[in-house]
């Protein structure tokens, strides 16, 4: 298989890559943490709505 995965972003339709899953493996540690999740948001959106979050938590300023 390859190491990446074409996905289509849920919010604008746009077709991007993400890397594999990284497999898992019953030796080594038991508990490593959760398993990681697919994205189904493309790069730029989750960008903006990052951006559009940040702006909104900001205190006004004083007149």
């Amino acid at each position: 298989m390859g190491d990446k995965y074409r996905q289509r972003c849920l919010f604008c339709g746009r077709v991007f890559e993400i890397d594999a899953l990284a497999e898992t493996t019953l030796g080594g540690d038991f508990y490593e943490g959760p398993p990681g999740r697919s994205k189904s948001i493309c790069p730029l959106c989750e960008a903006k709505i990052r951006k559009e979050a940040e702006g909104s938590q900001r205190d006004p300023k004083p007149m």
